[in-house]
């Protein structure tokens, strides 16, 4: 089960994970056992009918089947999403199941097809990918893929927990990730998890994938990164976190480097020690926290460091290589003292040429798309949004305004994490949204219906308008769409419909 933010679940759930103080809520998805064993699914939340054909659609699960040491959960991926321009499809099964108290699978299998917009197109045409996903099949009418993703997890201990599969993690609080976000295509991973006391600590291996060269008829070639989190609840209002992952290819100019076993120490932070040792792979670090104010309001943040020389920040001349990014933001449950009227205000500003390295085979990256945000770098964004849930409807406002410098001729101003941050880069003189400013407007009016929450079904029509203008000369672009339809809510599927 994956959930990265209330977009994907009813505040409610969204709300009694938060309320749990022993949750470590930057860490997604949650264990099995950590959601299964709970009460976040209680259907009392829903009215139920006397008709039990009909409760059975609209609050119980497809199929399940459990006994006192097993259970086996099976449920529709049924997604059909139109507007005024193009359409979206998707359609499969998703399963989770446990054996006893220590051994839990999850699979989730669909087919997609649908006909992309101007930008998911233009991507898929220069990469041959889809954004979120990997390859597929491109024609002139429409694009299809099969997707996969599951794992298979073995509770060792009460306090330990391993895992092998195919899937993306989500490491934050916030609506955007700086850390470690799920834009990117899934990948192959083994994860360890220890949670002891007031403290969770995750060690996650990936194994990802890039083109050999950047165009879309290169065979693709091996990539790896092993990342590090760890989560403290300090009392029942503080969290603090600290994250680190680093990132290197899987050929080097002696042949075939492959999977590090070097990488393997379990320590946090142990890499700036290697570094200093005139390592060439890609480290990256970060600190955050999140702060219960009141009984439902968050405050939360992430600062994200990806190079950094004391000595050039006190000269204060803009030197290419101090790299980071920030974010703030504030979520609340209860707006106003109103039940249910959820309501996220977030900033998130990464300087030029983070995540970036000195090629895309050692930057933060997998299948040309960002691990971490997905503008990128060199960038400013807002977003903000507003939710309404009675019962079984929702009311949504949702505003994103995301300002980045392009780049202009032929310099390279930082904003593409895929070209190298040799390339024609100016040593000095570095600014946030230095080149060609390009600004984008993102404003959405939805109303919501949940046909099934343990399917996870949505019924949905709204409006979207988008607006995107460049600096340079002045050019708009402006987009209004009215959709409508059902959707699965599993995973990200943002800007496919």
């Amino acid at each position: 089960m994956f959930l990265n933010n209330v977009q994907n679940s009813t505040i409610c759930y969204e709300n009694n994970i938060y309320q749990n103080t022993n949750n470590h809520t930057i860490i997604r998805p949650l264990l099995i056992n950590e959601v299964y064993n709970s009460n976040y699914f209680d259907s009392s939340y829903f009215k139920t009918s006397n008709n039990k054909l009909t409760n059975w659609l609209s609050n119980k699960n497809l199929i399940y089947l459990k006994n006192k040491n097993n259970g086996f959960i099976l449920n529709p991926v049924i997604t059909d999403m139109f507007n005024n321009k193009y359409y979206y499809t998707e359609n499969g099964f998703q399963t989770n199941a446990w054996l006893g108290k220590n051994i839990a699978f999850s699979l989730t299998y669909s087919y997609i097809a649908f006909k992309p917009s101007n930008e998911v197109e233009l991507f898929s045409d220069s990469t041959g990918f889809v954004p979120h996903f990997g390859k597929a099949d491109i024609s002139n009418e429409y694009t299809s893929l099969q997707n996969v993703t599951g794992s298979i997890s073995w509770q060792v201990a009460d306090f330990m927990n391993l895992q092998i599969g195919k899937d993306k993690s989500f490491w934050g609080d916030g609506y955007r990730s700086l850390y470690l976000s799920d834009n990117s295509n899934a990948y192959p991973f083994f994860k360890g998890t220890v949670n002891i006391w007031k403290v969770k600590y995750v060690i996650l291996y990936s194994f990802l994938k890039e083109r050999k060269f950047l165009d879309n008829n290169s065979s693709l070639e091996n990539k790896y990164s092993a990342s590090h989190i760890l989560s403290w609840n300090i009392g029942n209002r503080l969290n603090f976190n600290m994250f680190e992952t680093v990132i290197w290819r899987g050929k080097d100019s002696l042949g075939n480097r492959g999977f590090d076993v070097n990488y393997m120490n379990p320590i946090i932070f142990y890499r700036p020690v290697e570094f200093s040792l005139g390592s060439p792979d890609n480290v990256i670090m970060g600190i955050g926290g999140r702060l219960r104010v009141f009984k439902t309001t968050h405050l939360y943040g992430q600062f994200l460091l990806d190079e950094f020389k004391l000595s050039e920040i006190k000269a204060g001349k803009g030197w290419w290589g101090n790299k980071f990014g920030v974010q703030a933001g504030i979520k609340t449950f209860k707006l106003f003292g109103l039940k249910n009227l959820f309501a996220l205000s977030e900033l998130n500003i990464v300087r030029p040429f983070t995540y970036s390295h000195d090629d895309y085979f050692s930057n933060y990256g997998n299948y040309n798309q960002p691990l971490a945000h997905p503008s990128g770098a060199n960038f400013v964004e807002g977003i903000a949004q507003i939710r309404y849930e009675k019962k079984r409807l929702a009311f949504t406002l949702m505003l994103q305004l995301l300002k980045q410098g392009r780049d202009s001729d032929s310099t390279n101003t930082g904003f593409n994490i895929y070209r190298s941050y040799n390339n024609n880069r100016n040593e000095y003189g570095n600014k946030i949204l230095q080149g060609v400013v390009q600004n984008r407007s993102f404003i959405e009016i939805s109303v919501s219906y949940v046909i099934n929450p343990q399917w996870q079904l949505w019924a949905k029509i709204g409006y979207r308008k988008i607006m995107e203008k460049q600096s340079i000369n002045s050019s708009k672009i402006n987009s209004n769409l009215i959709f409508f339809g059902i959707y699965t809510a599993i995973g990200n599927r943002e800007g496919l419909y």
